[in-house]
């Protein structure tokens, strides 16, 4: 049952990782409107991006692993 919850654990993070990156545009709008920080937006939406990806790509590899330890 623990893999189980896992896998499930790890599939909603998967879910909310991937509106958060598709949103992530909007979510820095704020950011980006704030003439102090011309120039540095643009990085911390690839610092995020990137860092986003990455998580999402780190749950699937042990989803993976999950799922045949699972059969």
């Amino acid at each position: 049952m623990a893999v189980e919850d896992a896998i499930k654990k790890l599939e909603i993070s998967n879910q909310g990782l991937r509106v958060i990156l598709e949103n992530l545009d909007e979510q820095l709008a704020d950011i980006r409107s704030d003439p102090r920080l011309e120039g540095l937006v643009d990085d911390l939406e690839n610092l995020f991006y990137a860092y986003l990806k990455t998580w999402i790509k780190t749950n699937t590899d042990v989803l993976e692993i999950l799922n045949e330890e699972k059969k």
